[in-house]
């Protein structure tokens, strides 16, 4: 691996991320745990920097570490800017103060793009990552054994959706159920720890409970595949609605380095695992099984889903989970969030 990128980018140990994360939870951060630091688009011949926020797992770190090593980033003529987050709110918080420019985003998130705050540009991949577990210790067995137990749960992530879905699915209300918002590390030392029932969360989180506690005191309740194919789960790249009108040169070029990694990624998975082991610090066993909960989408499919309406039905039918979660008042029609030209144009060439 290149020595200045990794030197640069390198992130701490996954113990690490989780008690950083849980410190930024107690004292009322955001959960980001790599501080932004905004670049500029360069001037005078330099090629310009673009502030990407991504995530430490095979969705949002992969492209950024293949982008780089491979010089994908630079055959496209910019640099990247790569700040880590654990999940997508707080990465549109940081768009919104314009030290974002472009981020990755699970499906969980998608309703603040459904807000305006974002534009979709890129699918990733469709996953079921995202399960409930209930503690072995509180005798739940299955969904309706929620009622009066205690979550934790991420808000606003694809974790809470999966667990709605399941509620509804026993005829249970989110009212029904002690819901503790948390983020993802105070959800998985909430678990090992038995103060709380159950969590919702995603890989590779759900493998570090796993680590701890042991399969066998594990009680899965379900996953995204249980509410296929009604609803699919796609996660994203997403941008910034101002550096789109701003700069849409650099948008397209982003998404022409994101298209090569596409192809890179999906040829040689074994490598790509190795990589982003080295960049996250994440164990190559927990981000290989992680590639088993996810349908990586080549850039062909993008483009169908993209231009045969699948893609609008697809995230339209996310619109009305969070409708039911009262995360938004009604469902916006996908075409004014999702935002197909800049990929369309830079696949084209």
């Amino acid at each position: 691996m290149n020595r200045k990128w990794k030197s640069l980018y390198k992130l701490p140990a996954l113990a690490a991320i989780f008690s950083l994360a849980l410190a930024a939870c107690s004292s009322g951060g955001d959960g980001n745990t790599t501080a932004p630091t905004p670049q500029e688009p360069a001037t005078g011949g330099k090629m310009p920097t673009i502030n990407v926020a991504y995530m430490p797992d095979m969705n949002g770190a992969t492209p950024i570490v293949v982008g780089e090593e491979k010089g994908f980033f630079k055959e496209a003529g910019i640099n990247v800017n790569a700040v880590k987050f654990l999940s997508g709110p707080p990465e549109f918080q940081a768009m919104a103060s314009g030290d974002i420019d472009i981020a990755y985003i699970g499906p969980g998130a998608t309703f603040l793009a459904a807000q305006g705050k974002g534009h979709i540009i890129n699918i990733v991949s469709l996953g079921k990552s995202d399960m409930v577990f209930a503690t072995k210790k509180s005798g739940i067995q299955e969904w309706k054994d929620l009622k009066g137990k205690t979550v934790g749960v991420p808000k606003g992530t694809s974790g809470e959706m999966v667990l709605n879905l399941g509620l509804e699915k026993a005829g249970l209300k989110p009212e029904d159920v002690n819901i503790i918002n948390m983020d993802v590390a105070g959800a998985v030392s909430a678990y090992v720890a038995n103060k709380v029932d159950a969590v919702a969360i995603w890989s590779p989180y759900t493998l570090e409970i796993e680590k701890q506690v042991g399969k066998e005191n594990m009680v899965k309740l379900g996953d995204n595949s249980d509410f296929f194919p009604e609803y699919v789960f796609p996660a994203s790249w997403v941008v910034n609605p101002k550096f789109l009108e701003k700069n849409p040169e650099l948008v397209e070029k982003f998404m022409q380095a994101i298209a090569k990694t596409t192809d890179y990624k999906i040829a040689n998975k074994d490598e790509v695992i190795k990589m982003t082991a080295d960049f996250t610090q994440v164990p190559e066993e927990s981000l290989r099984l992680q590639l088993d909960s996810l349908d990586w989408l080549d850039n062909q499919k993008v483009a169908d889903a993209f231009q045969d309406g699948t893609a609008k039905k697809w995230y339209e039918n996310l619109e009305k989970l969070f409708v039911q979660n009262g995360n938004m008042p009604e469902v916006v029609p996908a075409d004014k969030f999702l935002m197909t030209e800049p990929f369309i144009k830079a696949t084209s060439k």
